[in-house]
């Protein structure tokens, strides 16, 4: 950026040919360093190597020399400006390992705890989770305000919902996935809650995601992969969410959502038992 802001200066002032190459020297040394952090670098390095080429021809051409040089820096600072960015969108090797291990697992069963939080209220649940790939999902609420409805989910924008087992269990009732009724304080409906809607949820918005190691939890090592969306208002009001994937299984075991600073969303996975 600080290159970027120069090159206009340099272009508009009739001054010293040997300032120019000095200032273009500084400039192509930052350029490089962060031209080492992309993996596809030979169209930058073949702008660097002919900046550097024009910039150590001699005189009589200096004069010309150096503002072609400075023409070929501006082109290399546009594409220094793409680097962070590319660099910042790839792919965790954390993330890319547990699309890698969710590839090979045809249903799954888990216990779910839900924590949120929405202005002033709070809430806290717990879930036996049951899903199947495509789209299916049984949920059994086992502690909460909804402790005894189980809500089924075979795709689609409705669920059946009932209370209680035998008979009981006979007499459901279909709401809307988004009824506030059969989703948490925040809206999150609960094919939500899945290893597949966390997957695609991260996939499918915009933002900058990185990976760091994660806290030790139920004494098992995480990778924690932090997702820093573009908008929150593409993510339900979240400014910043962290997905602790377990290193044994490459599977998550949190995740934490945050409004600023603030807490608003955990939800932990445990007794996870898997169906290749």
């Amino acid at each position: 950026m600080i290159a970027g802001a120069l090159l206009p200066e340099v272009i508009q002032n009739d001054f010293d040919s040997v300032a120019a190459e000095l200032l273009l020297e500084g400039i192509l040394e930052n350029i490089t360093a962060l031209a080492e952090d992309i993996e596809n670098q030979s169209l930058i390095q073949e702008y660097l190597s002919y900046a550097r080429s024009v910039i150590t021809m001699r005189k009589p051409a200096r004069w010309w020399n150096t503002r072609i040089a400075i023409v070929t820096v501006a082109l290399i600072c546009n594409l220094a400006m793409a680097i962070p960015v590319q660099a910042q969108n790839a792919e965790p090797p954390a993330w890319a390992r547990f699309k890698d291990v969710w590839k090979d697992v045809t249903s799954y069963s888990a216990t779910v705890a839900v924590f949120e939080r929405e202005g002033t209220a709070v809430r806290s649940s717990i879930l036996d989770y049951t899903f199947r790939k495509p789209s299916s999902t049984t949920v059994h609420f086992s502690a909460g305000p909804n402790a005894g409805v189980t809500v089924v989910w075979n795709g689609g924008n409705t669920v059946v919902a009932h209370r209680g087992t035998g008979i009981a269990a006979l007499f459901g009732r279909t709401f809307s996935l988004h009824d506030p009724r059969v989703t948490t304080i925040r809206g999150s409906s609960i094919d939500q809650l899945s290893f597949a809607a966390i997957l695609a949820h991260a996939q499918g918005t915009p933002g900058i995601v990185s990976q760091d190691a994660g806290p030790a939890i139920l004494d098992i090592s995480t990778e924690a992969v932090t997702l820093v969306p573009t908008s929150s208002l593409a993510d339900t009001g979240l400014t910043r969410e962290v997905v602790d994937i377990s290193v044994p299984t490459g599977l998550p075991l949190r995740v934490l959502g945050y409004e600023g600073n603030t807490l608003v969303r955990q939800i932990d996975f445990s007794n996870v038992i898997l169906q290749p």
